[in-house]
């Protein structure tokens, strides 16, 4: 597989090297190369791109409009596209209080908006758990086999909504529509006060479904 890393990653750029090049468990040829790209930071036979964040540079980069406008060239660029953003619950938080006025229902709302045009990724705060979340996304796409993509058309006017529909994982545009209706759910506020009791009361919400709903909510802070 061929790899491209903009070389404004630098340090970055170098462990990925060692880790594509030598990880034996990837069973995965590499052919590395690293140069400045128009777009992207990591790019998978020119064909799956990914804007590589932290949770800092995340923040940040929703405060000055700037991953908004790389995802969008991203999206134009190339037929798979990906922002993946590395760091724990822990990081996120402290990079919040760093952050000014800038809250967590922004950061989520970007991540809503993010996903009407490409895909956000979270993994933990190890960049090897970063590197090889796009090893895999990669080879699913380029195989065309269970490809994780999720954004839609247009970002709806209920915040609950997108919150459930754009910032959760197995929670589609017709299953958040269930909810936030069957619930008569309005705010953010309104999905992290949600319980299991709740979700199991809309129809074909059952005891799995309703688990990883709540989990995800947690997760979110």
């Amino acid at each position: 597989m061929e790899l491209l890393i903009d070389s404004r990653e630098r340090k970055r750029a170098d462990r990925a090297k060692e880790y594509y090049i030598d990880n034996e468990d990837l069973k995965e040829e590499y052919k590395i190369t690293v140069k400045e790209l128009p777009t992207g930071d990591f790019v998978f036979n020119n064909k799956v791109c990914f804007e590589y964040k932290t949770q800092s540079d995340f923040i940040s980069s929703i405060v000055d409009g700037r991953v908004f406008n790389e995802a969008i060239k991203q999206s134009e660029t190339y037929p798979y596209h990906f922002v993946i953003i590395q760091g724990t619950n822990r990081d996120r938080k402290n990079a919040l209080e760093y952050a000014g006025s800038f809250n967590l229902k922004q950061y989520y709302g970007a991540i809503a908006r993010l996903n009407t045009y490409t895909t956000v990724i979270n993994c933990t705060g190890l960049t090897e758990d970063a590197f090889y979340q796009m090893h895999v996304q990669a080879k699913k796409c380029l195989d065309e086999k269970n490809i994780k993509i999720k954004h839609f058309d247009v970002k709806s006017g209920n915040p609950a909504f997108n919150a459930l529909c754009y910032c959760l994982d197995d929670v589609a545009d017709e299953r958040a529509k269930s909810i936030v209706n069957y619930l008569g759910l309005k705010t953010w506020s309104d999905v992290y006060h949600l319980t299991r009791q709740d979700l199991l009361k809309v129809p074909g919400i059952g005891d799995v479904l309703s688990l990883s709903i709540i989990n995800q909510i947690n997760e979110m802070g």
